[in-house]
């Protein structure tokens, strides 16, 4: 009974040990995700865009835990109009991230992560009146930094499922400071 015992804790370690050996190559990764953009106000106010938030990266996996990848990711459109006014936000960002995969010897392995990102904000808005029309744009693009924790399951030594956290601070746009708290997952690929 014991040797059965021991042949099948055998068979499911061999899997996971060989998982557990990552070969350096290059991935790519899709996310989707749900994003919170808070600004902040320098008045103390706060407004925030909640909503839908796909990202796509392209990385390398160096095969001693760490990876780095490029990604853009699209956050949600903010859309307002209020009788004569009417008020639009777009926010996107390209970033770079360096990722530490933590070794655990199983197919499932948390990870952290810093990441440098260039930000683009625009905001536009209009408002009409009995005494005319006014129009306002901006777009700005200000370098952002962030942080990210999660956890992968390697399906096979090429794919993996992901899913994580992300915080991002976009930097100062007019007044207003922007962040985000971002909730993901995903698929990876390596080649």
């Amino acid at each position: 009974m014991k040797q059965k015992i021991f042949a099948a804790a055998l068979a499911i370690a061999l899997p996971a040990a060989a998982l557990a050996q990552s070969t350096p190559g290059f991935y790519v990764q899709g996310d989707v995700g749900h994003a919170t953009l808070t600004g902040k106000f320098e008045d103390g106010g706060k407004d925030k865009i909640k909503g839908f938030s796909p990202r796509i990266s392209a990385g390398y996996d160096f095969g001693n835990n760490i990876r780095a990848a490029v990604d853009y990711t699209h956050y949600k459109k903010h859309d307002d109009r209020n009788g004569d006014s009417y008020s639009k936000l777009k926010t996107q960002g390209i970033g770079v991230s360096a990722i530490y995969d933590i070794e655990t010897g199983l197919p499932v392995k948390p990870y952290v992560g810093a990441r440098v990102s260039v930000n683009r904000v625009t905001d536009e808005s209009s408002e009409t009146s009995a005494g005319g029309y006014e129009y306002y744009s901006n777009r700005e693009t200000k370098a952002g930094i962030g942080a990210m924790v999660g956890v992968s399951y390697d399906v096979t030594s090429n794919v993996a499922l992901d899913a994580g956290y992300r915080y991002n601070y976009f930097g100062k746009f007019g007044d207003v400071k922007i962040h985000s708290n971002e909730f993901h997952g995903g698929v990876r690929v390596k080649f």
